[in-house]
């Protein structure tokens, strides 16, 4: 391995290091964990994709209001003695503003493989 692929590891590293820190101290603050997502914007609707693994679906909630959507939910904590614990548990929320009014009540959603899915249509003002 060369010196310059060594370099990019440890920058690597400390990124990841920084990055772990700050999402604990993110939840220390906020009391929660903040999920990752994507939305893609498609002709007649939005999509949302939420990385949820270890959530189940009774344990999420969506409320729909005028531009945006507001995800909420717990993911439970697995119990045992951890000797390395990376992964946050606990209540999160979330809102998505799609930047234009959403027809409300046609929220569909749906979670596999740890990502939760949610279609909902775009207002016709």
């Amino acid at each position: 391995m060369s010196l310059e692929s060594l370099d990019r590891f440890s920058a690597l590293e400390q990124l990841q290091d920084v990055r772990r820190r700050l999402e604990a101290l993110t939840r220390s603050l906020a009391g929660a964990w903040v999920p990752n997502a994507d939305i893609i914007e498609e002709e007649d609707h939005f999509r949302l994709l939420v990385d949820l693994p270890g959530v189940r679906p009774e344990d999420l909630e969506l409320k729909e209001e005028g531009t945006t959507l507001t995800l909420g939910g717990v993911r439970h904590p697995i119990v045992g003695t951890y000797n390395l614990q990376e992964r946050p548990s606990g209540h999160f929320q979330r809102s998505f503003d799609f930047g234009q009014r959403i027809q409300l009540g046609t929220a569909q959603a749906s979670l596999k493989g740890g990502v939760l899915e949610v279609i909902v249509k775009k207002a016709m003002d």
